[in-house]
Parts: C-alpha cells; sequence; structure tokens
C-alpha cells in the first residue's frame, strides 16, 4: 500500500528569510552585529596581548545612547499628536460663540458689534470712524478717553443721524490723540462668530462670519 504525504506542509529552508526584516541601518541590528563582532574578537585574541575593548565599549554606549534618543523622539512625537487632537476637540466647542481678533472688517447683521483698539498710549480721545463698502464714511463716534492697552467699544449700527443702517460689511478705523499731542492709529480688533473650526497639516484654524480665517493664538478676547 502506498502512503501519499502532503510535501506543502514541510518547512523548508529559505537562505533570505532571516535577511527579510534585517535592516543595516536600524540602531537594533548594529548593536547586533557590534556585539557579534566583539565576542569574536574577544574569543580569538592573543592571551599574552589582550586588546584594548575600552573603544568598543565606548562605542557600544553610543549604540545605545542612540537608540534611546529615538525611542524618545518617537515618544514626544506621540504625546505632541494626542496634545494636538485634544486642543482641536476642545477649539471645536467655540462654534457658534463670538470672537475677537486683529481686523478692520465689521459683518453688521442688525446686531451690535463688539470692537476695540490697542492703544500704545494713554488717550485724550479716541475716535471711531465707520464706513461702507463704498468707501463712505456713515457715522464717527468719539470714544473719550482711553488707557494704554485694549480699548473696547461696542458700535450698534447707527448712521451719525442715529438711523440704523442696512446688513453688510462696513469697515472701522481709529485715531487717538496723547496729552502730548501726539496722533496715534492703534491697531483694530472686530469681533464675529465662529463658523467653522478645521485644519491644515497639524495647524488648527478658525473660520469666523465675517470670512476671515485665523489661528487660535491670534484670538485677542472672547465676547459673551
Amino acid at each position: 500500500m502506498s502512503t501519499l504525504s502532503n510535501l506543502s506542509q514541510i518547512r523548508q529552508y529559505d537562505p533570505n528569510a532571516s535577511k527579510a526584516n534585517y535592516d543595516p541601518t536600524s540602531t537594533k541590528d548594529l548593536t547586533q552585529n557590534f556585539l557579534k563582532m566583539l565576542t569574536a574578537q574577544l574569543q580569538n585574541q592573543d592571551p599574552l596581548n589582550p586588546m584594548d575593548s575600552a573603544g568598543m565599549t565606548t562605542q557600544l554606549a553610543q549604540l545605545n545612547m542612540v537608540d534611546g534618543i529615538n525611542k524618545m523622539s518617537t515618544t514626544m512625537t506621540s504625546l505632541l499628536s494626542q496634545i494636538q487632537s485634544t486642543d482641536f476637540i476642545n477649539m471645536s466647542t467655540t462654534v457658534g460663540k463670538t470672537a475677537m481678533a486683529e481686523g478692520n472688517k465689521v459683518l453688521f447683521d442688525g446686531q451690535s458689534v463688539n470692537l476695540a483698539a490697542k492703544l500704545l498710549n494713554d488717550a485724550t480721545s479716541v475716535t471711531a470712524t465707520i464706513k461702507d463698502s463704498q468707501g463712505n464714511t456713515v457715522a464717527e463716534t468719539d470714544l473719550g478717553q482711553g488707557s494704554a492697552g485694549l480699548f473696547n467699544f461696542i458700535w450698534d449700527g447707527l448712521d451719525g443721524e442715529g438711523n440704523v443702517l442696512p446688513g453688510g460689511f462696513y469697515s472701522v478705523s481709529i485715531v487717538a490723540k496723547t496729552a502730548e499731542g501726539n496722533t496715534e492709529y492703534p491697531k483694530v480688533y472686530t469681533s464675529a462668530r465662529v463658523a467653522t473650526v478645521g485644519k491644515e497639516g497639524s495647524e488648527i484654524e478658525v473660520t469666523l462670519a465675517d470670512g476671515r480665517t485665523i489661528k487660535p493664538s491670534e484670538i485677542e478676547q472672547w465676547v459673551a
């Protein structure tokens, strides 16, 4: 009676199998090769003239240090990714809230708009000028005195005659006068509702209802 066997189940030697996962540039494989060389040299050294192993030991220590740095770099990259993910989730909760950032464009939708100017010095008078999309001045208001720093005020959407202006885009400019008689043109900050929060690569981007796309670090204030 003949007996049949499944030859496909017999393990065969493959000389390339041990090299499949071998990377001669990796720290792990370099360390293994180094230890093999060190062992071989110690076994075959002249007993009457033993070799100095200090240099080789130093090289081994350097390899271990490189391996440790690589592992630390991987850990830090993973930690940074987790922090960025957490920041993105936290930032997503601001959708619908009102943020104030640098810019002179104002979107008026019938509701009062929070504005601000960053005064470099104390001012005896601060004047705000509002213009429509055609560049025509529709309102000019003396806001009084202001201290150095962020000077907040509200525009109610009224023109110089006290009439409610139509919804749309407007621009605001600020002029400040100091006690010394100097004229300053401080940076202007306008507020708008957060429409979306997205990512560009690893950077978080906040898009406001007035069309501006800013970074979270560019938000100067949150407005209730």
